[in-house]
C-alpha cells in the first residue's frame, strides 16, 4: 500500500555566500506515517537539510534553487510569519541535545501547558491530553514532576519529556537530528523505541538524521545517504544495510560492522 508524502525535496541546491555549493540537487520524500532516515558522516550535510526544511539557515547559507514541499506548501516561498504557523504543529525539531531545546527559567508545567493550550481552550482537555502525553513516554504525570526545571531531569528524562511536548503538539511531521548521538547505548535504546513508540501513537512522520548506522537500522524504514552535500543512495534501509550499492555506503557498513565486532570482543 502506497501512502501519500508529507514532505516532498526536489532539487534543492543550498550555497554559501562564498559561492560554494553545499547541498546539490536533494531530491527526497518522506510518506505519512514513515519514519524515514538520513546517514551521513559529520559535515556531509545533514543538519543543512534540517535547518533549510524549518526555514533556519545561517546567514552565510541561502537556497539557490529547488522546492521543499510540506503538506502541499512550498516552504521556500513562505514568508516568516506564514513558516512561523507551520512549525509546532506542522513541523517539530528534536535537537540532539534535549536540554538545549527545553527553556531552563520555566518549570516543565509551563512549557508543556503552553502546547497543550493550542490544542484545546479547556482546562480539563489540557490535562486530559498531558497525562496521556506524559503516560505513553513513562514519565510521572503528577504535579511534583511538573514543577520540576528542566536542569533536575536526566538527559533520557529530558529527552522523554521533549517526545511528550510533541506528543501534546502532534505534528505531522518531526525532524529528529541526531538525538542518540550524545547517549549512553541503554538510553539510545530507549529513545529509539520511544520515537518507534510516538510513530505508531500518533501516525507522525519522521526524518531521522543519524551517523549511526546501526540505529538507522533499528528505526528507519527508508533511508538515504548523504555525502558532501549529495544524496547518493536511497534505499529501503533493510536493503541498504545488506546490499549497499554505493561505494561509501558500503564502507559506512563495513565500518560499522568493524565497530560492532570491536565491541562484541571488548564486553
Amino acid at each position: 500500500m502506497k501512502h501519500e508524502s508529507i514532505l516532498e525535496v526536489r532539487g534543492l541546491n543550498v550555497k554559501h555566500t562564498n559561492g560554494k555549493p553545499i547541498l546539490s540537487d536533494l531530491t527526497f520524500d518522506v510518506k505519512k506515517g514513515e519514519i524515514y532516515g538520513m546517514l551521513g558522516e559529520s559535515s556531509a550535510g545533514k543538519t543543512t537539510v534540517a535547518k533549510a526544511i524549518l526555514g533556519i539557515l545561517p546567514e552565510s547559507l541561502f537556497i539557490e534553487s529547488g522546492t521543499i514541499e510540506f503538506d502541499g506548501k512550498n516552504l521556500v516561498d513562505l514568508s516568516l510569519r506564514e513558516m512561523e504557523s507551520v512549525l509546532g504543529t506542522g513541523i517539530s525539531y528534536l535537537p540532539q541535545n534535549a536540554g538545549a531545546g527545553l527553556n531552563p527559567v520555566f518549570k516543565l508545567k509551563t512549557q508543556i501547558y503552553d502546547l497543550a493550550r493550542i490544542r484545546s481552550k479547556q482546562k480539563n482537555i489540557q490535562k486530559k491530553i498531558i497525562v496521556s502525553a506524559l503516560k505513553r513516554v513513562y514519565l510521572p504525570a503528577d504535579e511534583r514532576f511538573l514543577n520540576k526545571y528542566p536542569f533536575q531531569l536526566s538527559g533520557g528524562q529530558q529527552q522523554r519529556f521533549m517526545m511528550a511536548e510533541l506528543l501534546v503538539a502532534a505534528p505531522q511531521l518531526l525532524i529528529a537530528d541526531e538525538p542518540t548521538s550524545a547517549l549512553d547505548a541503554s538510553v539510545q535504546q530507549e529513545i529509539v523505541d520511544l520515537l518507534r513508540r510516538v510513530r505508531d501513537l500518533s501516525e507522525m512522520s519522521i526524518l531521522f538524521i543519524t551517523h549511526d548506522l546501526s540505529i538507522l537500522g533499528e528505526i528507519a524504514d527508508r533511508s538515504c545517504v548523504i555525502y558532501e552535500g549529495k544524496i547518493v543512495e536511497i534505499r529501503e534501509t533493510e536493503e541498504l544495510i545488506m546490499n549497499p550499492m554505493h561505494s561509501y555506503t558500503k564502507e559506512l557498513v563495513r565500518l560499522s560492522k568493524l565497530l560492532s565486532f570491536s565491541s562484541n570482543i571488548e564486553e
